[in-house]
């Protein structure tokens, strides 16, 4: 069987008018409900993270037409991203149903960002955003996306009535992720129609896991003072990656600090944080790289999610492909971190063996694309094979432009690239073999 990973899905709920003001949904959806928009938001402007000349494509579709939802698209500023233009659209799939596309772009246009598509909604038919609004609902300083939207199941004998399905984005370092459970929770509890029906649900579940997991002011100081040190102590050393994993993994031992599933993803987030300040700060003067680099982090982070996606199908499920998205994520921030200081090292021309590597990339697509979710037929009954075969046939598109996008990033061809095109090529590969890595 294949592996499957979800990377995670965000939204913060937002409903918004025509003239960019943001909608709070506290009465069964009407997008006209209207109020200020949240502190910080400001006019578009193009992030320094991903300009115009790296932006990130929206999905591939078959080159179906993108309609935008004007009463849902406004501006917002964002901590991993500064101001930028939040867009609502709609499309049609070659099998004529339609969905929803959520992205981030600058004042140019661009496409700075793609949201991934909940995995909860992949099979249903789109009809309308409700609302959208941006809150920090996971209380770590960053607003995320909450996003109501209209869908028609095709499912039971309701399956012809719309239904409000609500989906939570978290804002990570450059990306936002969706956790299916979370999502699977709001959407089976029957009770989520507004935006505050949604924060409650966060403060309630708050509630509940300092109940199961008592936590303090102490016990918080304690994890961001052991990260910050081991941040100075990784990169101010030349430890390998899996050497930086262990110690940090040692530390959190030592300290008797969160080691669940939620724990270690947290921990890998917080390598991948500290290496993205130390990249920061490596480029502060070279513009010009910076740009290049954060466009390059941005595609990888989208192919990882989407592979991610991918194996989460094609496996039938199971958390444990989520955590590895989440993961894989982190790990490439310090992997960009290697990228710049390559870069700035001068590095030698590999043309010849990005070109190799290029075909075997291609291949393993080839392959992916042809197994699809084979195998599935064991585990689950006809129907749900054939959700599960419509989920991969929309996730895969995504994840080849993710990987052409790449490769137009990275056409110098020199041994900072091929370093990088290593690693996909071989997280690619793990996909199709029986014994396969989720980093």
């Amino acid at each position: 069987m294949r592996l499957l990973a979800i990377c995670i899905l965000l939204m913060v709920l937002t409903g918004c008018n025509p003239s960019g003001q943001q909608s709070q949904l506290d009465e069964p959806a009407k997008a006209s409900d209207s109020k200020s928009p949240p502190s910080g938001s400001a006019a578009p402007a193009p992030s320094a993270a991903s300009p115009g000349a790296a932006s990130q494509a929206a999905p591939a579709n078959d080159g179906a037409p993108l309609e935008e939802i004007a009463d849902q698209t406004f501006q917002v500023e964002l901590e991993s991203w500064g101001k930028v233009r939040f867009v609502s659209a709609k499309r049609a799939n070659a099998d004529g149903r339609k969905e929803l596309v959520l992205s981030l772009k600058d004042a140019e246009g661009h496409t700075l960002y793609t949201f991934p598509q909940p995995k909860l909604v992949e099979s249903w038919n789109f009809e309308s955003v409700k609302a959208v609004s941006f809150k920090d609902v996971d209380g770590d300083g960053k607003k995320d996306v909450i996003v109501l939207a209209d869908y028609v199941t095709g499912k039971g004998s309701g399956g012809s009535a719309a239904v409000t399905a609500p989906f939570i984005f978290i804002q990570k370092d450059k990306s936002f992720v969706s956790d299916v459970e979370i999502d699977n929770r709001l959407n089976a509890s029957g009770k989520i129609s507004t935006v505050s029906d949604v924060v409650a649900f966060f403060k309630a579940k708050a509630k509940t896991d300092a109940a199961q997991t008592p936590t303090d002011t102490e016990s918080n100081t304690t994890l961001e003072k052991v990260n910050r040190n081991l941040c100075l102590r990784v990169a101010a050393s030349n430890m390998s990656e899996d050497e930086i994993v262990r110690t940090y993994e040692d530390e959190y031992a030592k300290n008797e600090l969160d080691r669940s599933e939620h724990g270690q993803d947290e921990m890998y987030r917080y390598i991948g944080e500290c290496f993205q300040q130390e990249t920061d700060k490596l480029l502060a003067n070279d513009s010009k790289l910076k740009t290049q680099t954060d466009a390059i982090h941005q595609t990888v982070n989208e192919a990882m999610s989407e592979l991610s996606s991918i194996d989460y199908t094609r496996n039938g499920g199971g958390t444990m492909w989520i955590h590895g998205g989440y993961r894989a994520i982190g790990l490439y921030g310090y992997r960009m971190n290697v990228y710049a200081k390559m870069k700035l090292s001068d590095p030698k021309s590999a043309s010849k063996k990005y070109d190799a590597l290029v075909e075997k990339l291609d291949s393993n697509l080839d392959k992916l694309k042809e197994q699809g979710v084979q195998g599935l037929e064991e585990l689950m009954d006809t129907n749900k094979v054939k959700e599960a075969q419509k989920g991969f046939d929309s996730e895969f598109p995504k994840l080849n432009t993710a990987l052409q996008k790449f490769k137009e990033l990275t056409s110098d061809k020199d041994e900072a690239s091929l370093y990088l095109l290593e690693l996909l090529t071989e997280r690619v590969g793990a996909s199709i073999d029986e014994q396969r890595s989720m980093r």
